[in-house]
């Protein structure tokens, strides 16, 4: 071929190429008018008028296989009605700024095959959804693969963006539900019936991140507002940044339960977004950081949390939960509970029916641990305030330290009777150190069981002030050992340990209206067997109590307590030693409570043995004593509390009634006996200190029928 004939040859191709530009340029001009009117005329039509799609630009490329629309316009039709057959669509307005689809396959959109396309872009897209459509709407809808329009068989991209989403849902001012801004990028999505199959894939999608910004909601009578949202299915991440949550001011129905939360940074680790579309929830970890919740409960107990996931997951596997640095707190309750600096964090969690129905789960976990700051509980409410500093626990090995622990009543004594109408114990304790081991959470979880191995607390300091001045309870006393044995739920406490024990007692006497104080110094006591099982509580094997201490730190005092806990007729014995001590160490008491005092007196040893049931107390008491001299005051008496009548009745009784000494000198021990009857709204503190006074007078040679009228005035 010559030169010229390959001159001539190009030039033909050349004009060949023109040819075809302008050809294909002429019918882009042609085909984006048409394209943009047939685009607006199929969205009217398939809507059946009720939306009317409105597009400023629209440019195709041939050489780039590109689509691009701008000043994207989508609203409802002027005569568009959502009722009825209309109530499955949404009704809402679209605008888009631009979008753009390039790398579109023509070839497969020619074979209706599955449409290839390689970046869909939508720009600066603002959505307002005014309502949704009804609930029953959507239970026929085909898959959205099988609404694609030219019969294709499905369409692949390779990238999907959307950039700065705006969202509003509801009418006016107020939406129910506002997003400033989101972003989305979707990889690899497979609309097609075998992109639906494919368990790996997220909504048709290879991978999906997600960036939120600016979240605001009305959920269930609340406010929610979120600065940020984070999501990425290749990192298994979800996190969440500033989380507020308020009840609304108004809407929220009587009895309903109310939350505020503020939440700075929640993270969803390790999250298997696969098994989402398998109704299985897997994850690697769940952190609260620093949360704060004011919790009002619902009046009637909404379901346990696995029947609430049970409509959207059949499994739900949490490999850890952790809260760190959280506070919270419980209104509409009168117990008021708080909780200060909760550090907490739960292994191997299944919130579904297996985990609720595995019993050695708590709360739906393997294993908690963790710490508290302090907290704190209304007992009685609002009459004592439990508090403690610091707590920690752990599941596994059963611990449970409690530290600076203190029962604090909010009332005086006289003003704690008055709210009651009667005489209430005044209570005041503080604990340094509580610690229980072998603590069965489980048990208490599950079974609304109290199961210990032992208990143990040091240094405890109790205070409990009376007032006389007020009638007595009319109902029956709890402070009974077989108060234990009918409480509702089970008690198995192993062993409880006592160490270093200050108990300080004061009574308001209504007859000398001075107040009487007494102590119970250094108590020492190990009780085993505190149980309500009647497998473990019989009356051979009951409650052992062995108690040491000393009395106003002058009497050392030994005793043993045998308290069958189930016995209906609420029997059980004591045993006790007293030492050699000084007995005036009881006119702190006595002499303002009864108007007696001890003039002279040296114990040298007492022995006590009682038995008693819910009708009375019986025993003996062996006291050896010596110089023993009593001394009656007066109410109205001088600056000693003693009359011309006091100073008599002194005179008479250590002459005529007193045994001074006993033994007396080559004389044997007189045993003095127990006998008094029991009230029933006494504590058995009362009942045991009846049988004490009633042994001491008839060993002293008060006559046994008047200690007993005398040990059970009140």
């Amino acid at each position: 071929m010559t030169v010229r004939s390959r001159s001539h040859g190009l030039k033909w191709l050349l004009v060949g190429l023109l040819i075809l530009g302008g050809l294909l340029t002429a019918a882009s001009l042609l085909l984006d008018p048409w394209l943009r009117r047939k685009l607006e005329e199929q969205v009217t039509e398939r809507s059946a008028g009720r939306y009317q799609l409105h597009v400023a630009e629209l440019h195709t490329s041939w050489w780039r296989r590109s689509v691009r629309l701008r000043g994207v316009r989508l609203e409802p039709g002027s005569a568009a009605r959502f009722r009825g057959a209309g109530a499955q669509w949404p009704r809402a307005t679209l605008e888009l700024k631009e979008l753009f689809i390039t790398g579109i396959g023509v070839g497969a959109l020619l074979r209706h095959g599955v449409l290839p396309v390689e970046r869909l872009l939508l720009d600066a897209p603002r959505v307002h959804v005014l309502a949704l459509p009804g609930a029953a709407s959507s239970k026929n809808n085909k898959p959205l693969y099988e609404q694609l329009p030219f019969q294709l068989a499905g369409i692949r991209v390779r990238s999907l963006e959307v950039r700065g989403l705006e969202a509003r849902y509801g009418p006016g001012r107020q939406p129910l539900a506002l997003l400033r801004r989101g972003d989305v990028h979707a990889r690899d999505i497979l609309l097609s019936a075998a992109g639906a199959a494919d368990t790996q894939r997220i909504g048709y999608a290879a991978s999906l991140e997600v960036r939120a910004a600016g979240v605001v909601a009305a959920v269930q009578a609340h406010r929610l507002a979120l600065a940020a949202v984070r999501f990425s299915s290749e990192a298994h991440r979800l996190t969440l940044d500033s989380l507020r949550v308020v009840p609304a001011r108004t809407g929220g129905a009587k009895g309903a339960m109310q939350v505020a939360l503020v939440l700075p940074h929640l993270a969803l680790t390790g999250l298997q977004t696969a098994d989402l579309q398998r109704r299985q929830f897997r994850a690697d970890s769940l952190l609260f950081e620093r949360p704060r919740i004011t919790f009002k409960p619902p009046a009637v107990p909404p379901p346990a949390l696995h029947k609430l996931l049970a409509p959207y997951f059949d499994q739900v596997q949490l490999a850890h939960a952790v809260i760190n640095h959280g506070q919270g707190r419980i209104t509409g309750n009168r117990r008021s509970p708080q909780v200060y600096d909760v550090v907490l964090s739960g292994r191997n969690l299944r919130i579904d029916a297996v985990g609720a129905r595995d019993v050695s789960r708590v709360y739906y976990g393997q294993a908690w641990a963790g710490q508290t700051g302090a907290g704190a509980v209304l007992l009685d409410a609002p009459n004592y305030r439990l508090a403690y500093q610091r707590m920690r626990l752990a599941t596994e090995p059963g611990l449970l330290q409690l530290e600076e622990v203190t029962l604090v009543p909010t009332l005086s004594p006289a003003a704690l009777n008055r709210r009651k109408h009667h005489q209430s114990p005044h209570l005041t304790v503080r604990l340094p150190y509580l610690r229980l081991l072998g603590f069965n959470y489980a048990a208490l979880a599950n079974r609304k069981t109290l199961a210990v191995q032992q208990v143990e607390a040091r240094h405890p300091r109790i205070k409990v002030a009376g007032d006389g001045r007020f009638a007595l309870n009319p109902e029956k006393s709890v402070a009974t050992p077989d108060a234990i044995g009918r409480l509702p739920f089970r008690v198995d406490i192993r062993q409880l340990r006592v160490t270093d024990c200050n108990m300080y007692f004061t009574y308001l006497s209504p007859q000398s209206e001075r107040a009487g104080s007494m102590s119970l110094n250094r108590l020492q006591g190990t009780i085993t067997n505190i149980t309500n099982d009647p497998r473990r509580m019989t009356n051979t094997h009951p409650v052992v109590a062995r108690v040491s201490g000393w009395i106003q730190n002058q009497c050392h005092v030994r005793a043993t307590f045998w308290l069958p806990l189930l016995d209906p007729q609420g029997r059980h014995r004591v045993e006790g030693m007293f030492g050699a001590a000084p007995i005036t160490m009881l006119n702190s008491i006595t002499q303002p409570c009864r108007l007696v005092g001890f003039k002279s007196g040296q114990i040298k040893h007492v022995f006590v043995q009682m038995r008693a049931d819910r009708r009375h107390i019986e025993g003996i008491m062996r006291a050896q004593y010596a110089d023993l001299q009593l001394t009656f005051l007066a109410k109205d008496g001088g600056a000693d509390h003693k009359n011309l009548l006091s100073r008599v009745k002194s005179k008479l009784v250590n002459v005529v009634v007193i045994r001074d000494e006993n033994p007396r000198r080559r004389g044997t021990l007189k045993p003095g006996y127990i006998q008094s009857r029991r009230d029933l709204r006494l504590s058995v503190f009362s009942l045991w200190r009846q049988g004490l006074v009633s042994g001491m007078l008839n060993s002293i040679g008060v006559p046994q029928k008047m200690a007993q009228t005398f040990s059970e005035a009140e």
